[in-house]
């Protein structure tokens, strides 16, 4: 068996569903992680289902819970993840802490990687206060890796993705601005895409010699809603990217493209989420042919989709399928692989 690595994960929590930290424990764990959560928001379930209750913890908080590690030298991390962060003073605070985790690691000879999620928004709408935006972009540079989605990569780089070379554009321009070695665009789909049959995963990655290679991966649209992606997608890229990078600091020489630990991780943990997501769209047919049935059984037709009861049982049964997933987790089938023509 293989030995248990280390993660700190610092995002939100909801007691039911799964979001923030609740998408990533379970899969870290299968993936041999010993999993330490420090919670930046502690709510009964996450706001899509437009009611929720619990409680947004500050910066003062957050230091509070690191302290207590630190004093009992439990922050040997191998890697430490981050997530949604409520406000800027939070966000500036878990920038803090990272850092002095780091340095302390550094120390003792620990090199401590860095999966930064800029969550801010999505689909074209911002759910952080606008001082959040600088206060990232001051964290960017120290990031190993950052996960932006679209509306994120767009916010951070002043691009639109009109076409498909704006995503290419957007990954150096963001490079410019913030030095990170490694960037992935989680999804994107560009405004010229008409059909929107498919989406682009795109990647840049440093190397050795400190050109930049630029990638991607068209990948399938899945058409149901999820919540979690994001998270989900971060933890894995934590996972992977940790076992990439980890087995390539022994190999002298270039390493091919093909090979580079940002290439082999993106293609990973792409093959998961689109499993991930597969077998939960699956779960919410059925749960959408089981409703019709009743309703044309009882004659008592389904609520409208706008109503709060209709929202609240969507929400209920579109959780992201985790556990049912367990052996696409642990072994992805890889299919999409990377593709280095960008256009």
């Amino acid at each position: 068996m293989a030995d248990a690595k280390r993660i700190l994960a610092i995002s939100s929590h909801v007691v039911h569903g799964y979001v923030g930290n609740r998408a990533s424990t379970l899969p870290l764990q299968l993936l041999y992680w010993d999993v330490d959560v420090l919670n930046t928001v502690s709510f009964s379930n996450h706001t899509g289902y437009t009611q929720w209750r619990g409680d947004r913890h500050s910066a003062q908080h957050i230091r509070e819970i690191y302290t207590g590690l630190k004093m009992n030298t439990l922050t040997d991390y191998d890697v430490v993840v981050t997530g949604y962060i409520p406000g800027a003073e939070a966000v500036r605070e878990v920038g803090a802490v990272v850092q002095e985790l780091r340095r302390d690691n550094a120390e003792l000879g620990r090199e401590v990687l860095w999966i930064l999620d800029p969550v801010m928004g999505d689909e074209e709408k911002l759910y952080v206060a606008p001082d959040v935006i600088p206060v990232y972009e001051s964290l960017l540079p120290l990031a190993t890796v950052i996960t932006p989605n679209q509306f994120e990569a767009e916010l951070l780089s002043g691009i639109k993705f009109q076409s498909e070379p704006d995503i290419k554009k957007a990954l150096r321009i963001l490079y410019d601005k913030f030095g990170t070695p490694n960037i992935v665009i989680s999804s994107a789909v560009a405004a010229d895409d008409s059909k929107k049959e498919e989406f682009v995963c795109a990647g840049q990655t440093r190397r050795k010699d400190g050109s930049l290679l630029q990638f991607y991966l068209r990948l399938p649209f899945i058409n149901a809603y999820f919540t979690g992606t994001g998270d989900l997608f971060a933890s894995l890229m934590s996972d992977r990217f940790w076992t990439y990078y980890t087995a390539a600091k022994g190999v002298e020489g270039d390493v091919p493209d093909a090979e580079l630990p940002l290439v082999r991780a993106v293609e990973d943990v792409s093959a998961i989420v689109q499993a991930v997501l597969r077998n939960t769209a699956d779960e919410v047919q059925k749960y959408n042919i089981r409703e019709d049935k009743m309703a044309a059984e009882t004659g008592v037709p389904r609520p409208e989709p706008a109503t709060k009861e209709r929202r609240i049982r969507d929400m209920k049964f579109g959780e992201l399928r985790l556990i049912q997933s367990q052996d696409k987790i642990r072994v992805p089938d890889v299919v999409v692989k990377a593709r280095f023509d960008f256009p």
